[in-house]
Parts: C-alpha cells; sequence; structure tokens
C-alpha cells in the first residue's frame, strides 16, 4: 500500500508540472560585430496569433517589454517607438541619434490550454538588429519555448516571453547564458 501511494505521489508530481524545451539560433552576420554600448531603438511589434483563432491581444507589447527588460538588464541603452515599420524606425533612429533598430517578430502563437489538452503551448520570436546609418542587417536570432507535459495549471504562451527574449538578444549580443 507504501509503494502504491508513493507512486501515485511521484506520478501527480509528473503530471502537475509543466517542463518547458527550449531552442535558439542565430547570432552576428559574418563580418559583424554588434556592441552592446550603442544604443538601439526597438520598433512595436505585431501581436501573436493562433492559426484560427482571435490576436493574442498585447502579446506584441509583452514581447516589447521582455526584449527592454533583457536589454536593460544588461545595461544596453534603449528606448521604445510604436512605429513597427522598419523604414519608419530608420527614420526615428535617426532623429534620435541610435545606432540600431531592433525588430521584433512573434513568430508563432499557439495557446492550447495545457491543462486541458496534455498539449504544450509554444512561442517562437525572431529578433532582427539593423544598422541604422548602413540600413542592413547585422544580427538575428530565433528562439523559441515548448511546454511539454500535462499540468494541472493553465498558462499562456506569453509566460515565456522573458526566455524567448532573453535566448534570441543572447545570440545576437553573444552574451553568456545563465543558468
Amino acid at each position: 500500500m507504501k509503494r502504491l501511494f508513493l507512486a501515485a505521489a511521484a506520478a501527480s508530481l509528473v503530471v502537475a508540472c509543466s517542463v518547458p524545451r527550449q531552442a535558439k539560433e542565430g547570432g552576428a552576420l559574418p563580418g559583424q560585430h554588434v556592441d552592446p554600448t550603442q544604443r538601439v531603438l526597438v520598433l512595436a511589434i505585431k501581436d501573436g496569433q493562433e492559426q484560427g483563432e482571435p490576436v493574442a491581444a498585447g502579446s506584441g507589447q509583452g514581447l516589447v517589454d521582455a526584449l527592454r527588460r533583457a536589454l536593460a538588464a544588461h545595461q544596453v541603452p534603449l528606448s521604445a517607438t510604436p512605429d513597427m515599420a522598419l523604414e519608419q524606425g530608420f527614420a526615428d533612429a535617426e532623429r534620435g541619434g541610435f545606432t540600431y533598430v531592433l525588430k521584433g517578430t512573434i513568430t508563432h502563437w499557439e495557446d492550447n490550454a495545457t491543462a486541458w489538452s496534455g498539449k504544450g503551448d509554444k512561442l517562437n520570436i525572431s529578433a532582427e538588429l539593423y544598422d541604422v546609418r548602413s540600413r542592413t542587417l547585422v544580427a538575428a536570432a530565433t528562439d523559441k519555448r515548448t511546454a511539454t507535459g500535462f499540468t494541472l495549471v493553465s498558462g499562456t504562451p506569453d509566460r515565456f516571453m522573458d526566455e524567448v527574449a532573453n535566448g534570441a538578444l543572447n545570440q545576437i549580443y553573444g552574451w553568456p547564458i545563465k543558468n
């Protein structure tokens, strides 16, 4: 009976938690160097949307905020603009004396209501860093996060914003990964 109770307790722990998987790739383009002391203008980001579902209102701003937190944690001087278009971002950056424009995109948003379906939520992003003077891409990265396992607690993909923002910017800037 004691073994049965311990097995049930262990199984409930496995069932009650969601173990995330993360994958990232990217970095500075060949021949390019990203200077972390230079000012970055972060563009506004379009909200994520799961296929066949309504827009995940506020998810774009959530990713902007996560990118800003990640940059600020490394003392990168930054600001944000309400503009989404890269060309407008270049114009804003030139007026403001910025060296870089950061364009983020939610490339995949999947809210699987993990507590009910047993399928993990997914959030994939891309981040592109452009040099303002030359208007060329100097670095790019992607990062994705998927919750695995069944959980009794429902969540949404926005809970991964800080992790994917840090993952993508770690690749772009070459920062050491914190465990």
